[in-house]
């Protein structure tokens, strides 16, 4: 496969990554230097009508890493049919104890909550007080559970 048809392929990432490196205070010209790359280099194999080698894995997580931005990290997550979710990770200061009993609180609340709609549910939806209830909920146990996953996979 040609380094043009890879990044045809994968066009809406490289876009993305392009768009990125534009946005950075600096521009390309400014990432490129702190990647100590070339910026002629780093735009031509950033854009997918060039013909040049695409960017390694190893540049594309710095410049995630230095852009601090998401339409690229967007774009990978979409490749794998996934959608990322902003996380507050404030959690992690909490010690192993005290998250986990966060954790089976939020479960707790949640499924009182489930279970108290769970007459209405009849017709598979919520009501829209149940769903102002819930949402808040659900998002917490989403972000301390995976504030919790990362703890134990460390």
């Amino acid at each position: 496969m040609s380094n043009r048809t890879f990044k045809q392929e994968y066009r809406p990432l490289f876009l993305a990554l392009q768009r990125d490196a534009k946005a950075f205070n600096g521009g390309i010209t400014e990432l490129a230097k702190r990647l100590g790359k070339s910026p002629i280099g780093l735009a031509n194999s950033l854009d997918p009508n060039h013909e040049t080698q695409p960017p390694s894995f190893s540049t594309i997580i710095n410049m995630i890493d230095l852009t601090q931005e998401k339409r690229a990290v967007f774009e990978i997550c979409q490749l794998v049919n996934q959608t990322p979710m902003e996380m507050d990770m404030s959690g992690n200061d909490m010690s192993d104890e005290s998250q986990v009993k966060h954790f089976l609180s939020l479960v707790a609340a949640a499924s009182a909550c489930l279970n108290t709609g769970s007459e209405h549910l009849k017709d598979g939806k919520f009501d829209a007080s149940e769903r102002k209830e819930l949402a808040p909920l659900l998002l917490e146990l989403n972000q301390v559970t995976a504030s919790l996953y990362k703890r134990f996979s460390e």
